[in-house]
């Protein structure tokens, strides 16, 4: 009884300071006579902090989706499509865009492909396990995440080819697929 006791006092605080500086805002403009000036005939105040300078959202990092990189730069598509293919890790017949739907990522995609090639795994399982979303070309064979939680490039490798350089094998496919992405953008 005594804890909520202490946490509505602790509320009614809260608010009660909350409603002092919301009336310590509203006071300077019904007290003060108005002036003709630009601000007052846009309708424009100046707030009590600088909403550019402190911005909260700013501390969280929005990352576009591979997906939505691709759909935003065709250029870059077309580029990347061209460089993957000549290289022999795009297949003809696939979509750049249309394979790397899942992913949060576009060198995770990039990487994911290169090591499909190089380390001889089945892209489908290891898009699955790097993205936790199964895709319709998944077989059955292939070893899902676990709890179906999407889980880091060299531990999705490791689980589909368990060797001893595998965290080795999927830096330098994220390197390569980094530089792939540089290359193109230009």
């Amino acid at each position: 009884m005594r804890g909520y006791r202490n946490y509505l006092v602790a509320v009614a605080l809260v608010f009660a300071f909350g409603a002092t500086v919301a009336r310590a805002q509203e006071t300077p403009e019904q007290t003060t006579p108005k002036k003709d000036t630009q601000e007052q005939s846009r309708g424009d105040s100046t707030p009590w902090y600088n909403p550019t300078r402190y911005n909260p959202m700013k501390l969280f990092k929005h990352y576009k989706s591979a997906n939505d990189q691709l759909a935003s730069n065709g250029q870059l598509e077309d580029n990347l499509s061209k460089q993957l293919r000549i290289q022999g890790i795009l297949a003809e017949d696939k979509e750049l865009q249309a394979v790397c739907s899942d992913f949060k990522d576009l060198p995770n995609c990039i990487a994911a492909l290169r090591l499909s090639v190089s380390v001889p795994v089945e892209f489908a399982c290891l898009k699955w396990n790097v993205t936790g979303v199964k895709p319709k070309t998944a077989a059955d064979s292939c070893a899902g995440p676990a709890h179906g939680k999407a889980m880091p490039l060299d531990r999705a490798l490791e689980l589909l080819k368990p060797k001893t350089d595998v965290r080795a094998d999927a830096h330098e496919a994220l390197k390569k697929a980094r530089d792939d992405i540089k290359d193109a953008s230009f």
